[in-house]
């Protein structure tokens, strides 16, 4: 599945993120950035509730009132230029926070990596905290899930060059790499020493 990942990264994703980032100006790149961190506002309003972050949680619900209203349905980032910050929640970090370990960790097609226990979050994404979840038309629905996946990888495109020189096993340089990440996101950037130990 890695190596297949690759491949379509290579054949597929690279291909339209550079030509996305060649022949859309950056303003509109820069909006539709904007949008899709606006309609995942929800996930991480909802999930600061659950983890018990009132401060985040008033962040995000007022980040996501502002940028959809004020903001043009998200288009125009206002909040963080009024100073509001944006925190990263999902349901993965909010089973941390409650105890859930790691468990395995899986490659899965298209999506890379994840790990037992943020499978759950990756479902919830697709199916219940994120508005494009609810577009009824298939078509659309996926149009937008792959100009999200387009949009997100034509801003990896400098680290891909990285990462293909920072290891001699890329399997396990990418493993790593997801897991320091999400320990990371559950710490909220100051995660213990010992944690880098598991």
């Amino acid at each position: 599945i890695f190596k297949f990942n690759e491949d379509f990264d290579n054949a597929i994703l690279i291909p339209f993120a550079k030509g996305y980032r060649k022949h859309l100006p950056r303003p509109l790149r820069l909006a539709v950035y904007n949008f899709f961190s606006n309609a995942a506002e929800g996930r991480n309003l909802l999930n600061s509730l659950l983890q018990g972050k009132l401060h985040n949680a008033v962040d995000s619900f007022s980040r996501l009132f502002i940028n959809s209203t004020l903001g043009l349905f998200g288009l125009i980032d206002i909040a963080t230029q009024s100073g509001l910050e944006r925190h990263v929640e999902d349901i993965g970090q909010t089973l941390a926070v409650w105890g859930f370990g790691f468990g395995p960790y899986i490659v899965i097609p298209i999506i890379g990596p994840s790990s037992g226990r943020d499978v759950f979050g990756l479902y919830s994404y697709f199916f219940y905290t994120d508005p494009l979840g609810y577009i009824d038309d298939s078509t659309a629905r996926f149009s937008m899930l792959f100009l999200d996946m387009v949009d997100t990888r034509s801003r990896y495109l400098r680290a891909s060059s990285v990462f293909g020189f920072a290891s001699v096993d890329p399997y396990l340089f990418a493993r790593e790499t997801y897991f320091q990440q999400r320990l990371d996101f559950i710490y909220d950037g100051v995660p213990p020493i010992d944690t880098f130990d598991q």
